[in-house]
């Protein structure tokens, strides 16, 4: 009896504070939950600059949209042959997949793909199969793609901006435009408008201190305005989605809907807060489930380079091991053979934009305009709360995780939550399907929303291009 009676103590003296700080933290929640509308954070100020380009440019942004046809020059490839073909392997550490980095053995099949199967001008080609343009906003030279649907069975237009995120381009979204601008059995087809975020591939870099995510958000928004567009509908995911949810914070009146696979996470409200601080120590199960622990608690590292096999081993290595973890430890980092998720054509694809375009530098300024000097306003607006529809698809592998009930802090519209055992950070690139799916599941419940609670909210397509 005794015995017994001793580990009934002990299980009580483990228990027992256990139980006491699940307690105390639900009741903290109770309370905190309360206080979130009254902590949200003011709209910070928008960028006072309007001109973005070089103060020896007198250019003016008129109205003008341009067409264009993508083009590299011979030089430029004939100068990249050369480099690739001088370029000096380092063996790698044995039986160490890509946990070092880019592997060296690899790399040798890379570059030998590059030189010998790869042809840009194949790629180029298709590039060009989508209608791009050039437009000047805030001083700024803006590239991007604008696809509408044919006439034939569409009963229903909606336009949508998708923005792609870092170290992607437009090109993460060459399969899945061709499914959204054709109508589904219900006649809905999208106009789609797809930009170069300012600073990547073909659109022009800022040229003065401070353009953020908030001010490529004013950015984008002038350009829907400009198609025509008075209001429209966006998706995106990685930085994308950081730009995408300050639009809804800054035009409520023309963003009809956001949907993302990225969600942010608002970590400047008070429930929020306390959540993620329990959950780091608290077991499974008790704030977090298993998939949300494994994700909202990551550490982040990265390097750059200038070089032509730094920059392709730098961009690849992330979409090898952001689609799928495990991939860091494959020799080959699952880049080829049954496992691939994507082609090494496809990859190099999205290299070669870097590199023609010589973005990757202002591509990575962004995240210190936005992050560093800016950090206050954009973590103000991801915890601002907004009554615009909001959409949601979790993948499995997403760098982070944000709990339904975290969005819904924020996002009391949430109309679309959808999880998904498989998948990664590219998903437009890696499951077209899907996401042509989840964008028109989200759509259409916010067009209900926008019929039942906002009638005539939606003014319709209005573009000539």
């Amino acid at each position: 009896r005794n015995a017994f009676g001793d580990i009934g103590v002990k299980m009580c003296n483990t228990l027992l504070p256990l139980a006491c700080t699940a307690c105390l933290a639900f009741v903290l929640l109770a309370g905190l939950g309360c206080l979130d509308n009254l902590a949200a954070p003011d709209k910070p100020a928008l960028p006072a600059t309007l001109n973005w380009g070089a103060s020896s440019d007198s250019s003016s942004d008129g109205e003008a949209v341009e067409a264009t046809r993508l083009s590299v020059s011979n030089a430029t490839l004939d100068d990249l042959r050369s480099r690739l073909k001088a370029f000096k392997f380092v063996e790698p550490v044995e039986n160490s997949g890509f946990e070092y980095g880019f592997n060296g053995a690899f790399m040798k099949q890379l570059v030998s793909h590059w030189l010998n199967k790869y042809n840009w001008r194949v790629w180029e080609d298709r590039l060009n199969s989508f209608p791009n343009y050039f437009t000047r906003i805030e001083g700024l030279k803006v590239h991007f793609m604008h696809l509408k649907p044919s006439k034939k069975g569409v009963k229903k237009r909606v336009p949508l901006l998708i923005l792609h995120g870092w170290p992607g381009s437009v090109f993460e979204f060459y399969k899945l435009i061709p499914l959204l601008t054709t109508p589904d059995t219900d006649g809905l087809a999208f106009e789609v408008v797809a930009p170069s975020i300012p600073g990547y591939g073909w659109s022009e870099a800022a040229k003065k201190r401070g353009f953020s995510a908030a001010a490529c958000a004013r950015v984008f928004d002038k350009l829907m305005v400009r198609l025509g567009y008075r209001q429209y509908y966006i998706q995106a995911g990685d930085f994308g989605s950081v730009i995408g949810h300050v639009m809804p914070r800054l035009f409520p009146e023309r963003v009809l809907g956001f949907h993302t696979n990225m969600p942010a996470q608002p970590v400047r409200q008070p429930s929020i807060m306390i959540q993620t601080i329990l959950g780091s120590f608290l077991p499974e199960g008790v704030l977090f489930n298993r998939l949300d622990c494994g994700k909202l608690f990551p550490t982040w590292r990265s390097s750059a380079t200038r070089f032509e096999m730094g920059l392709a081993a730098y961009i690849i290595e992330k979409f090898s091991v952001w689609t799928l973890p495990g991939n860091l430890f494959a020799e080959n980092g699952n880049l080829v053979g049954l496992k691939a998720t994507f082609s090494l054509d496809e990859l190099l694809t999205n290299v070669m934009i870097y590199w023609t375009t010589g973005s990757i530098t202002s591509s990575m300024r962004l995240y210190k305009e936005s992050f560093g000097s800016d950090m206050e306003a954009t973590s103000a607006y991801q915890s601002m709360p907004s009554d615009v529809p909001y959409g949601v698809t979790c993948l499995a592998h997403e760098l982070s995780r944000v709990p339904e009930r975290f969005v819904r802090v924020t996002n009391p519209n949430l109309l679309h939550y959808a999880d998904f055992d498989h998948g990664g950070h590219f998903a437009a690139f890696e499951l077209p399907d899907l996401m042509n799916s989840e964008v028109r599941a989200f759509v259409r419940a916010a067009e209900k929303f926008h019929a039942e609670k906002r009638p005539n909210k939606f003014e319709g397509v209005k573009s000539e291009l």
